[in-house]
């Protein structure tokens, strides 16, 4: 019974995001430049201005709140989204409505694209965790681009080699300690950010999740790190003290 009502609601939070993105209307909207937006992408950015007049033709501009889904388990792979600004959370529920986060994705990323290049139908569900401003692009359009442009093509295959790098490197952190895992994201994210000091992409429950973790032992964990030396908390700041000690403990 749980099950089916957590699925019934899902599937509301999917129909009202979708009436909101029939009903916008981004081509008439003088507040924001799609094409601006789409040519300051790493995705479309290689287009010329004919090819990005095509790809905006065919995008639709999305706003949505906290917790509102985006996709659905089972949705048709329509396009492809693109993040302007926001966050958004890939989950799986699993029978008794509890969810497993495989990934967070911020602003200037991508996803669907899988879905869109194999036809396969969606197996996440797809949140936003903040508010949040997407892109949504058809398929056929994409598709038709990258037969045109090479630049394009390559950054599609790019994006989805980079996800299916991801997947592996996950699969692989199963056979783990918790605090390996912890250890391992946390110098992921320095590097991402080019320094020691990280600042976290979400609150402490979803990372958890996304790190196959209760939220108790994440807590724990953090501790042990500051115990150890190796990282200062304040807030979501993360400072990695010893580097080369933590990258010590992935050994």
């Amino acid at each position: 019974m749980f099950h089916d009502f957590h699925r019934w609601k899902v599937k509301r939070e999917c129909l009202n995001i979708r009436i909101m993105k029939l009903e916008s209307t981004p081509m008439n909207d003088p507040t924001h430049n799609l094409k601006g937006i789409l040519a300051n992408t790493s995705l479309f950015g290689m287009l010329d201005e004919q090819q990005l007049d095509e790809i905006v033709s065919s995008t639709s501009l999305m706003r949505i709140g906290p917790n509102m889904c985006v996709v659905n388990r089972g949705d048709p792979p329509e396009g492809t989204f693109w993040v302007v600004y926001g966050q958004v959370k890939i989950v799986l529920y699993n029978k008794d409505g509890g969810e497993k986060t495989l990934e967070i994705l911020g602003r200037s990323t991508c996803f669907g694209l899988s879905e869109m290049l194999l036809e396969r139908p969606h197996l996440a569900v797809v949140k936003a965790t903040i508010d949040s401003m997407l892109l949504h692009t058809d398929r056929n359009v994409m598709l038709e681009m990258a037969k045109e442009n090479f630049g394009f093509a390559r950054e599609l295959m790019t994006c989805v080699g980079r996800q299916s790098y991801g997947l592996v490197r996950d699969i692989e952190s199963y056979s783990q300690t918790a605090k390996q895992r912890l250890a391992g994201y946390l110098l992921r994210q320095s590097q991402r950010e080019t320094s020691a000091d990280i600042h976290l992409v979400a609150n402490k429950s979803l990372i958890a999740s996304r790190l196959s973790l209760t939220p108790e032992t994440l807590s724990r964990l953090f501790h042990e790190l500051m115990e150890d030396g190796l990282i200062s908390v304040s807030g979501r700041r993360i400072k990695i003290l010893n580097v080369e000690k933590m990258s010590s403990l992935l050994t």
